[in-house]
This record gives structure tokens, sequence and C-alpha cells, in this order.
């Protein structure tokens, strides 16, 4: 047998010559028609001398080639031959085959006939191009098998009309037989070779897949690790996890080498207020077969730390009935809770804090106002009408001063633009100051300040005026949450090196879940068990962001409700070689000097109260900045309180205006008055030539001392000093 796919070598025959065409013609035809137009006719070359008397092989092999195409056709068209769901350029394919296979008997018929037998090694390899791809095996074999026996049919058609020797014919058969074996073998090697083509690629694909797959996994390894973010899949049926990533069970605190938690155990470690939200939640989730996405709290196995955690899932249906496969996530979200928690609770603080701030401020409100209403239908004409009039105005005035200067503090403080202007001081003349501040409200609540002072003096390096705000604080505090009768005590001891200041009371208390909260921003009434009696809430945030600030500490102290409180102020000490003398804590001896002083302010009402408080100095008015310029060419006052914020220019241009006026010999003191006192606009005041800068509602003491001051160290030039008395229009 010929190598399968190499040119054939025809041999002429005795009696018959046939030449048979090029075996790659046969395979390169394009259709059935031309496969079946150039199949291996013959071409008569001679004439037959006698076709019945010499029957051999070869001559067997010229019938077979000469009828191939009637054979192939007949091939086609028998039922069990599989080609029918085959595409046309497959049926092409195919029927090439067929071809191929008659030339395959053809040659080996020749080849007997020369007693040619081939050897194993000529065995060529299947001419799997010819196949169709589409073509299953088993029909491939089919459709051979069919061939086949097209082929004994066509041989035994050929012996029968004449006598035959047996061994021919029978070794046709053989031949056939042999031939078709081996085609079938060349076909099942050419299989298995394109399968085992397929089989690599596949695993070449499967490898890419798993690799692709293997990163993928780790990619989201990395990203749930770094989100913190916990996997797990839980069997429903059995109510056990089948599996969790690490992450899960550092959220969880479950040992990994325990492995995933049960649902009972995983209950178990849900907060009890929330047992009945996560149940529900879920059990309507599996009825709807919704995502899950609830949050809720867990105590961790390991340290039994109480953690808020967020769960994103969904239920994956199984086979089995009434099974499912929960598939979730865990994260833990304490932080963020927690920040939620603590902004909401600002924002409640925030709502109480202005609420607080309109009842503060319309409660002294309400006094002056009445005030003023007896004061103009004759309650002025009672000298001590008049007089207790007068203090109303003046303490709810200086209520209305001290709320504001706690908020600027609060201000301040949160912005980091607070200043301390350090002195060495006693600090028993602070606490002398604070008291005698306080003493008044103590006074009419009937309540006794019970003092047990120092016996020597306890100088500290600090801010007198912060010192006395601190313990003022304390004491108003003490003396508005104690009832009417009880009793403030306030002490004061030197112990090792530093000074120690305690204000206690017999009032309503703290509670012991407010009391670390006591000096909290915004804080109030609550932290003493009862509803707020009037405040604020900042005022003890101030003072300790102030002790700390001298580098002391403050601490609260309460047994409870209706126990009464205490506060313990702790400052450090030093040494003073001589002893300090603290503005504004004794009063100074006023000049009988008049001073002439000009007042510029675009409140009529403001600036004519003021130059009444200055009646006995030569006052003239202004309420614009052009006036006061005017004004000031003819009336060269020697003082001028300005106020910054004047309708058509700035105060800050009028202090600059009077400054490049002021002659060389002039001495003009100006004090800025405004409702701004923050330090850059303290800064701008000073820039623009302003000597000092005092806030709105001006403190009348700190005016007069400093119109005594100028009157009492200036020489005041004749011209300047009025010859009679009274404020001149």
């Amino acid at each position: 047998m010929r190598r399968l796919g190499a040119k054939p070598n025809y041999p002429h025959i005795l009696f018959m010559t046939y030449r048979f065409p090029d075996t790659r013609r046969v395979l390169d035809a394009r259709d059935s028609d031309s496969v079946l137009s150039h199949s291996s006719v013959p071409e008569k070359t001679e004439s037959i001398v006698d076709p019945q008397a010499h029957l051999t092989l070869s001559s067997l092999a010229g019938r077979l080639a000469g009828s191939r195409r009637a054979l192939l056709r007949r091939v086609v068209a028998m039922p069990s031959t599989q080609c029918g769901s085959i595409e046309w350029a497959g049926k092409r394919r195919l029927m090439r085959y067929f071809s191929y296979m008659v030339s395959e008997v053809c040659e080996a018929l020749l080849r007997a006939d020369r007693s040619d037998v081939p050897t194993d090694n000529e065995r060529g390899a299947f001419p799997g191009g010819l196949l169709p791809r589409e073509c299953r095996v088993t029909d491939l074999f089919r459709n051979i098998e069919q061939v086949q026996r097209c082929l004994k049919e066509e041989i035994r058609a050929y012996f029968a009309p004449v006598s035959a020797t047996v061994d021919v014919h029978m070794l046709a058969h053989e031949i056939v037989e042999r031939t078709f074996r081996a085609i079938i073998e060349a076909a099942i090697e050419a299989q298995l070779q394109r399968q085992a083509v397929e089989v690599s690629t596949a695993q070449d694909g499967l490898q890419k897949a798993l690799g692709a797959l293997q990163h993928t996994e780790e990619r989201l390894r990395v990203a749930t690790s770094a989100a913190g973010i916990g996997i797990f899949e839980w069997r429903g049926a059995s109510r056990s996890g089948v599996w969790e990533n690490r992450q899960m069970y550092r959220i969880t605190g479950q040992p990994e080498e325990q492995g995933p938690l049960t649902a009972e155990q995983f209950m178990a470690l849900v907060h009890p207020d929330d047992v009945d939200l996560l149940l529900s939640h879920f059990r309507s989730r599996l009825v709807s077969a919704h995502p899950v996405h609830v949050a809720f709290r867990l105590s961790r196995v390991a340290d039994g730390a109480l953690r808020t955690v967020e769960m994103f899932g969904h239920f994956r249906p199984l086979v089995e009935q009434d099974d499912y496969i929960f598939i979730g996530s865990l994260c833990d979200v304490t932080e963020r809770a927690d920040a939620e928690a603590k902004l909401k609770d600002g924002e409640r603080r925030k709502d109480i804090f202005l609420a607080t701030l309109a009842h503060e401020l319309r409660n002294p409100l309400a006094p002056v106002r009445n005030a003023a209403h007896l004061l103009g239908h004759g309650a002025g004409d009672d000298p001590a009408k008049r007089e207790w009039l007068r203090n109303v105005i003046e303490r709810q005035t200086g209520h209305l001063a001290h709320l504001i200067d706690d908020l600027l503090d609060v201000s301040r403080i949160t912005t980091g633009k607070i200043e301390l202007r350090r002195e060495v001081f006693d600090i028993r003349r602070a606490l002398d100051h604070a008291l005698e501040m306080t003493a008044q409200t103590a006074l009419q609540r009937h309540q006794d300040v019970v003092r047990l002072s120092l016996e020597e003096p306890a100088y500290i390096d600090g801010d007198p005026s912060r010192i006395i705000q601190i313990f003022s604080n304390l004491l108003d505090n003490a003396i508005k949450y104690t009832d009417q009768g009880g009793r403030v005590t306030v002490r004061a001891a030197i112990v090792e090196c530093e000074v120690r200041v305690t204000i206690s009371d017999t009032g309503t208390g703290i509670t012991g879940d407010a009391l670390p909260h006591v000096f909290d921003l915004f804080v109030q009434g609550s932290g003493h068990g009862e509803h707020s009696r009037g405040g604020l809430g900042i005022g003890l945030s101030v003072c300790k962001t102030l002790t700390e600030m001298h580098g002391g500490t403050i601490v609260a102290r309460s047994e409870g409700r209706g126990r009464g409180s205490e506060f313990e102020i702790r400052l450090p000490i030093c040494d003073a070689n001589t002893q300090e003398a603290m503005p504004g804590l004794e009063g100074e001896a006023r000049s009988s000097l008049r001073l002439p002083i000009l007042i510029v302010d675009d409140n009529v009402d403001v600036a004519v109260s003021l130059a009444m408080i200055l009646d006995e100095h030569d006052v003239r008015t202004a309420h614009s900045g052009e006036e006061a310029l005017q004004i000031t060419a003819a009336f060269e006052p020697r003082l001028v309180f300005l106020d910054l914020g004047l309708p058509d220019i700035s105060g800050y241009e009028v202090a600059r205006r009077l400054r490049q006026q002021q002659s060389v010999d002039q001495h003009l003191e100006i004090v800025a008055v405004s409702g701004y006192g923050q330090p850059e606009d303290k800064a701008r005041s000073a820039s623009a030539g302003c000597d000092s800068h005092l806030i709105k509602p001006v403190d009348v003491e700190a005016l007069l001392a400093i119109v005594t001051r100028i009157a009492t160290l200036s020489k005041v030039d004749p011209k300047h000093v009025s010859s009679h008395g009274g404020r001149r229009a």
C-alpha cells in the first residue's frame, strides 16, 4: 500500500492500460461535482481484447476507478450516510474524502497485482484536512462503512458474470478489508491527534482562566483586607458556617483554628437590643429574596469589646428543598458610628445652646425694659426707687456683657487666639475680687458664702483678669445650683509647690453619668441632675481651658443628685520679690481737672448717655466722621472716644486724619470704642492711631479709669480747660 497522500505511480496493465489522474487533483476539487467529474475515470489508451478472459486485480482497479462517480453518488444516496446536518463546505470535504478512499483501494489492488506488499512504515497519515470538523466520530466511521459496503458490492458485481478463481476474488476482498482497516486506523489516529490538540488548547485556556481567577481572588483578598471587610458563607438548613475569610475572624474575634461560627454562636454575640432587629430583617429578606443590609452591634469573642458592624449579603437557593446558602460580608463601622453619634449629639447640643442663648439674652432685657418704663412714669421722682432701678439696669446689663464675654472667649479658645497677659500677683486678691462680684447674687438668694482664706500670700504667674474669671464663673455656678438658704464654701491652701482653691456647695449635685462631661462645651442643666437654671453651658469649659493655659488642673466631684458638688483648681506658685499692684482692683482717686473730651458715635443714645456720665468734664458729641473732624478743628479735645463703625467714613480713617492734623505740642488720646474686640480688631485700631480699645458695652469703671489717668498725668493747657462747670453742648 502506498504512503497516504503521496502521488501514485501506476504501471501499464496487460490488455488494458489506464492512466490515473494525480490524487492531489482529486483532493483539490472545489465541489462534489468537480470531485466526481475529475475522479479516477480511466482514459482508455488501448482496446480491451477480451474483457472476460482476464479478471485480475488491476482490471478490477480500472473498473472501480471508472465507476467512481456513480459509486460515490450511490454512497451519498444511501439513507444511513450521515451528511445531512453538515454545511455545504463540509459536504464538499466529505465527498473528497470518499473519493480518496476509492483511490486508496484502487492503488492497493494495483500494488497487490504486482505482488508489492506495503510495509508498516509505508502507511501514511490520515488527511485530516478532508474531514469536516462538525462531523462526529460515529458519523465518520458510519460513512467509511458505507463506502466500504459499496465497494464490496461493486467487487461482487464485477466477479459475478464470469468464472474466476476464488483466490483473486477473496484476495480483492482482503485488500479492501486491509485498506479500510488502515484508513480507519489513520482516521482514529487523526481524531486522537485533533482531540489531543483540542484538549491541550482547552487545558491552556483552563490554566489561563485559573491564573486569572487566582489573580482576581488575590486582588479581592487584598481589597477586602485593606477595607476591613469580612466575607462568609452560611448554610441555612444546618445553621452552620461553611467558610469565612481571615478578616471575618478578626472582626468577630473567633479563633481561626476553631472554624466558622454557627448561627447560635453568632447570635450569642449580637447585642440583646439588636437581636430582634437582625432576625426580623433577615427573615423578611429571606422571604422576599431581596439583598440584606443591616447594621447592629456585637461583642467580640476574644475580648468582649462591643463593636458596631454592617452586614451586606444575598440568598442563593439550593436544589435541596427548604435549604439555601447565604453569602455575606461584614464590616466593622464602629468608628464611623461613633463619629455619627457625636455629630448628632453636637447638633442636638447646638440646638439646645441656641435656644438657651435666646432665653438668656431675653432674661436681662425684661427687667431693663421694665425699669425704663418705670423711670418714664414717675418712679424716677422717688430717690429710693430711682436708685433701685439704676441698680437693676446696671446689674442686668452687666449680665449681658458677661454672656457676650463668654461667647467671645469660646470663639477665641476654639480658634486658638486667646492670649494671657501674665504678671506675678497674689491669688488671694483675685479670689477677693471674684467674691465681691458674686456677693450680691448670693445675698439675693439668702445663701451663706464661707471663705477659709490663706494666712500667707500665694503668688502665681498668670493673667489676673483670667484668674478672676475662673473663680467668678465657679462661684456663679455654685450659687446658681444651690437653693435658697444653702451654703457655698471657698477654701484655699498651699500644698508643696501649688495652691489649691476648692469651691463647694450644698446644691443639686451632679449625676454619675454626667460628671465626666461637665467640662464639655454647651453641656449645662442636665449635668446637675435637673433642668437648666440658666447659663449657656460654656462657663465650665472656659474655666478648664484657662486653668490649663496657666499650667494648672481643675477637677469636679459630686456624690450624686442632691448631694452638692465640689470644684478644685490647682495652680503652680512662684516666688515674688515685690508685691504686685492689680489694676482695677482698688479705686483710684479721681482728679479734679476738667478735660476737653469728644465723644463720636452714630448712636445718639450712646453718645448722649456717655456724655452725661462724663458731665464733670468739658464734653462735645459728634454722630459722624465728618462732624467729628469739624468739631476737632475748633475744639481741640484732649481725649476722644471714637466709635469705629460710622456711617460716612470709618472710625479708622477718622483716627488717621486726627493724627495727621495733630500739632507737635498737642497731647491727644484716642480711645477706640467698638463691638468688635478680637486681637486683630485691636491691632487694626492701634495701627490707625488709637491708643487703647474698649469693647461695647463699655465698662464705666474702665472708662472713668482712663479719664482719671489722663487728667492726672497730663498738664492741660489753660485754653483746653472750661471756665464753667457742666457739659458744653
